[in-house]
């Protein structure tokens, strides 16, 4: 007994010996402006212990507790890099140099999904930009916050946290994606003024040309919202808060069963505002708030928003397999939102609202599969659908109109009573996409993408006072895109183009309530009328690049290209947008060219240079005009038969290390009326032809400059700090020649500071940050003189758990 005891102690202590010899090594290798490098090989130099990175650059590798270890970190386009590991060193971080002989290399078999994406998108014939969202995830910013300072990108809002808004790339309507998915489909609080950056890994942005895999219907070009998706356990939390009383939290994580592949990841958020900043009186600009004294209105020089609260979620948990024989992903999910809207404006801001209010729940089933060698060798295959199921609910509760000091106005002027509206929409849609991409060889030299997607929408609106006037009546959308892309490599790569064919078809159908009632409710006289309308059209799009030299070259696209209508431009919202069942498709003929040019200096100097003109003329272009309706002013989309729009746009980049950077960029694009004659028949000269289309901004731009420095307080910290500048020129809202000049309203000159200070420390698992927008409390606009949020401060909490 004795002896068999002394044998377990001594098997114990020689088993807890081995366990104490084994550690891990962990960090990060990055490239010498600190940006991650994925999949670089880290090992023990005479030993098979290695690992890769992932997207972010972190490794994670068991070695042996002795001395004189070692390691080697190795990355195709880089210098390997060996260093000895000290004694008990468990974390290191590397930084590789680039090696200039293989910047051109490029490693096909063993990537990454987001490597083989983002080397796809380098390499193609498109007009793009990557903003990398990693760099921004301590700013209490959302998506379109750092969207809006890209090239060539307009982003419109109408006042603070959840507004309305209009987004444009280089003048034209653009669409927005979500890993692919129309952002549409994700419900009304899906939006990308909700979407925090933690959510995000990169955000691409097309101008111009789409590829074809993303079945759009945009014309000026498209973006593309890339979520954190790893192969590896995360989790990233964020909180902040700040002025007008606004919360925001967001999580997003993944864990993946190392044996059996089986992965659940999530992504949630919240965002809360009460949206009361301060309102300024400019009489020159026409911005008049107003307040009734002696039964008269009349002027104050500011006022506070008030009932002007926003808050909106979003839930999404996906469950599926990894690496298994059959798919490379396979997941099902089911995603939540919402959102609770008081609107205190209409389109202006004579008539402030009180008791106005929308609010959505959202619903969405979705399953996802993708695969390569689907079938055949080479053969990619990405299918996807969801269902969604959306209740919006739109209601005025207020029985008088009010004034801008946020009392009711029950006697005197202005004091009619406003009858109460409560309005109900249900609208279910379904989307199916289907995305087959086959490589002629094993270098890609010749590539066939094939893309199919469908979209239905049925909406069913109940008016809950009036019944008799609305009753669940439908209308109907459904839209089919299909494209079939060529993409081709040549001269070594130095030559990559793209030809692609798209069809575009949209089927719309509503019925209509005609039936009039007199004062008892007792119907006098119409009917319910139906109306339908197809219609179709094909599209095509060249696009290439050539590299004339290692650094630098040249970009060219053509393209004619269709944006169809969408739910709400055509059939309104019930609330602030009128329908307009006789909306067109807007159509443009487009050209784009381009020059870039990206080099190092000395290894630590990085330049990058970006120089885009494009050419377009649109047919029906669809714009915004603010229209009297019973009394309060509302927004309808419409069309202008012909404009030209012409301009282009520039981005400086300069980077030392990762010390220092610095972005400079300006846009201009000026928007003609090409619409010579007032009718076919009527030779009668348009009185606009030839002049400005107004209120839409045309010279804008944006300055970041970065200062960071790695371990100031602590070892293992990074202190950062932004300066970021936003400029808009001064721009007519009404018709620029009409009219005197004294009479003319427009949105002034505008330049926004804000400051950014972050500090991470434990190897940039915690992170506090804080920053103030708008520091010198400029007035901003953006439409209809609707001011936007003045100046406001925030300070934001993360914690990322590798």
């Amino acid at each position: 007994m004795l002896k068999s005891t002394y044998i377990f102690i001594i098997s114990l202590l020689y088993l807890s010996s081995l366990a104490q010899a084994q550690t891990s090594l962990s960090g990060y290798v990055k490239d010498t402006f600190g940006k991650g490098i994925e999949s670089a090989t880290v090992s023990v130099i005479g030993t098979d212990t290695r690992t890769s990175t992932d997207v972010d650059g972190f490794y994670k590798l068991k070695i042996a507790s002795q001395q004189n270890l070692k390691i080697e970190v190795t990355s195709v386009g880089y210098i390997t890099q060996s260093i000895l590991l000290k004694n008990n060193e468990t974390y290191k971080n590397f930084q590789l140099k680039n090696d200039e002989r293989m910047l051109e290399a490029v490693n096909v078999k063993g990537q990454t999904e987001n490597q083989r994406r983002v080397n796809e998108i380098q390499r193609s014939g498109f007009n793009v930009n990557v903003i990398d969202m990693n760099r921004y995830a301590n700013q209490t910013a959302n998506v379109s916050q750092i969207l809006r300072t890209a090239p060539g990108v307009t982003f419109r809002e109408d006042g603070g946290l959840g507004s309305n808004f209009v987004f444009r790339i280089n003048g034209l309507a653009a669409k927005i994606y979500i890993d692919g998915v129309p952002m549409d489909d994700f419900g009304p609080a899906m939006s990308l003024n909700n979407i925090p950056v933690n959510l995000v890994d990169r955000i691409e942005i097309y101008k111009g040309v789409v590829p074809a895999f993303l079945g759009s219907d945009a014309l000026g070009g498209a973006v593309n919202i890339i979520t954190k998706q790893r192969n590896r356990h995360f989790l990233d939390l964020s909180y902040s808060y700040g002025s007008f009383n606004t919360h925001q939290a967001s999580l997003v994580g993944m864990y993946t069963n190392p044996k059996n592949k089986l992965s659940v990841r999530t992504n949630a958020f919240y965002n809360y505002s009460d949206n009361d900043y301060k309102m300024y009186t400019e009489e020159k600009y026409g911005v008049i708030l107003e307040k009734v004294v002696n039964n008269k209105f009349v002027p104050i020089a500011e006022a506070r928003r008030f009932k002007d609260r926003y808050y909106s979620s979003m839930g999404q948990v996906e469950v599926g397999l990894r690496d298994k024989s059959w798919a490379d992903q396979f997941f099902v999910g089911l995603t939540y939102s919402g959102n609770n809207k008081q609107n205190q404006l209409g389109a202006t801001i004579n008539k402030p609202y009180g008791g106005n209010w929308t609010e959505s729940a959202y619903i969405m089933p979705t399953i996802s599969y993708k695969k390569q060698n689907f079938l055949v060798n080479r053969l990619y295959a990405d299918i996807y659908a969801n269902y969604g199921f959306d209740i919006t609910r739109n209601r005025d509760t207020a029985k008088y109109n009010y004034e801008w000091t946020g009392i009711p106005i029950t006697n005197g002027t202005g004091s009619q009573a406003n009858p109460e509206k409560y309005i109900k929409d249900n609208t279910n849609s379904v989307l199916g996409r289907i995305n087959l991409n086959y490589d002629f060889d094993e270098s890609r030299n010749q590539s066939l993408n094939l893309n199919y997607n469908v979209s239905t929408n049925d909406r069913q609106t109940y008016d809950k006072i009036l019944n008799h006037n609305s009753s669940g009546l439908p209308k109907n959308m459904v839209k089919h895109i299909a494209g079939l892309a060529w993409q081709s490599q040549w001269f070594d790569k130095r030559l990559v183009a793209n030809l692609a064919f798209k069809y575009y078809g949209i089927d719309t159908y509503q019925k209509i309530d005609e039936r009039k009632y007199d004062a008892n409710n007792q119907y006098v006289s119409g009917d319910i009328v139906t109306q339908t309308r197809y219609l179709g059209y094909t599209g095509y799009s060249a696009a290439a690049r050539y590299r004339i030299f290692k650094d630098g070259g040249v970009k060219f696209s053509a393209e004619r290209a269709y944006k169809l209508p969408e739910m709400t431009e055509i059939y309104g919202d019930n609330f602030n947008i009128l329908a307009n069942w006789d909306l067109k498709p807007e159509n443009s003929d487009n050209l784009n060219t381009g020059f870039y040019y990206n080099t190092f200096f000395n290894e630590n100097h990085f330049i990058n240079v970006d120089l885009s003109a494009f050419y377009r003329l649109a047919k029906d272009y669809q714009n915004v005009r603010v229209v009297a309706d019973n009394g309060q002013d509302k927004f309808q989309y419409y069309n202008i038969p012909g404009v030209k729009i012409y301009g282009g746009s520039f981005e400086f980049r300069y980077g030392y290390k990762d010390i220092i950077t610095a972005a400079l960029n300006g846009s201009y694009d000026r928007a003609i009326d090409n619409q010579k004659y007032t009718d076919e028949t009527n030779q009668q000269v348009n009185l606009t032809y030839g002049y400005q289309i107004p209120n839409r901004p045309w010279v804008y731009g944006n300055l970041d400059l970065g200062f960071a420095q790695n371990d100031w307080f602590s070892k293992g910290s990074r202190t950062q700090i932004n300066w970021t500048t936003q400029y808009t020129k001064w721009f007519y809202l009404s018709d620029s020649h009409l009219g005197s000049l004294a009479s003319k309203n427009y949105i002034p000159t505008q330049l926004v500071h804000s400051l950014l200070v972050s500090y991470s420390w434990n190897r940039n698992r915690y992170n506090i940050s804080g920053e103030a927008r708008n520091i010198f409390d400029e007035r901003a606009y953006d439409n209809f003189r609707l001011q936007k949020p003045g100046r406001a401060f925030f300070v934001k909490f993360r914690v990322s758990i590798l």
